[in-house]
C-alpha cells in the first residue's frame, strides 16, 4: 500500500491459496475415487507446501518490503535487514531467470557502496508481493534520488527477457507448422488409399473399382 511517507509492498496470499485448492481437489479425489498413487503424492506434496506457509506466517508474519525516507527495509522469514540510502549506490528492478531456465522472476536487485564490505548486492524478490515494478521505481526515486536507481541496467535486462520470450514464441510456431504440415500429407495419404481420391480420379463411391486397379482380385 502506497502512503505519503513510505511505500510497503506485503507478501501476497496467491501461491499459497493456490497450494491449498489443490491441496483440497487432491484429497476429495482421494475421498471419491480411492487412495491411488496420484491422489496420495498429491496431497502429501501441497499439504506440506501448505503446512509451511501456515507455520511462517504464525512464526514470523509475511514478509515485506519497505521503502521511506531512512532507505529500504525488507523481511524474508525471520531476517529482517535495513539499509540506508547512504549505503546504496544503485538499484535496478527487473526479471530474472530461475534456477530451472524456464519461469522468471521480478527482483529488486541493490548494488552496495564501497563503505558496506559485508557483502556486494543484494536481490529482493518482488515476485509474489503485492506491488508493481512502476510503483517501486518512483518511490526509489522520490526517496532515494533519480541517480540512484539505475535505469539503464533496467531497460538491458528486460530487453535481454523479451528477446528469449520471443525466441520461444518463434520456435513454438514453428513446431506447430511443422506438425500441421505433417498432419495434411498423412490426410492426404489416408484420403487416397482409403478412398482412392485423387490417384486415379475415382470417387468414394468408384472404391470398388480404385481396388480392381491396385490389382486385388477380391473387391468389397
Amino acid at each position: 500500500m502506497k502512503q505519503q511517507d513510505c511505500y510497503t509492498a506485503k507478501e501476497a496470499f496467491t501461491f499459497p491459496l493456490f497450494c491449498l485448492a489443490c491441496l483440497a481437489s487432491f484429497i476429495y479425489w482421494g475421498c471419491t475415487d480411492g487412495w491411488h498413487v496420484g491422489a496420495i503424492v498429491g496431497t502429501l506434496f501441497f499439504g506440506i507446501i501448505t503446512l509451511t506457509y501456515i507455520f511462517k506466517y504464525l512464526r514470523f508474519g509475511r514478509d515485506f518490503l519497505r521503502i521511506d525516507a531512512d532507505g529500504i527495509t525488507y523481511k524474508e522469514w525471520s531476517k529482517t535487514t535495513s539499509l540506508k540510502w547512504y549505503e546504496i549506490a544503485k538499484c535496478a528492478v527487473f526479471y530474472r531467470q530461475s534456477y530451472m531456465g524456464v519461469l522468471f522472476y521480478r527482483v529488486l536487485d541493490i548494488v552496495l557502496s564501497s563503505e558496506t564490505k559485508s557483502q556486494k548486492g543484494i536481490s529482493v524478490r518482488l515476485s509474489g508481493k503485492y506491488c508493481r515494478n512502476k510503483n517501486v521505481i518512483n518511490t526509489i526515486e522520490r526517496f532515494g534520488g533519480t541517480g540512484v536507481f539505475d535505469e539503464q541496467s533496467s531497460h538491458s535486462q528486460n530487453k535481454y527477457l523479451i528477446g528469449i520470450l520471443l525466441f520461444a514464441v518463434a520456435a513454438i510456431l514453428f513446431i506447430v507448422l511443422i506438425s500441421c504440415d505433417n498432419r495434411h500429407h498423412i490426410t492426404d495419404n489416408y484420403s487416397v488409399f482409403t478412398y482412392g481420391e485423387g490417384l486415379y480420379g475415382e470417387s468414394e463411391k468408384d472404391y470398388p473399382i480404385f481396388v480392381s486397379k491396385l490389382g486385388y482380385k477380391d473387391e468389397p
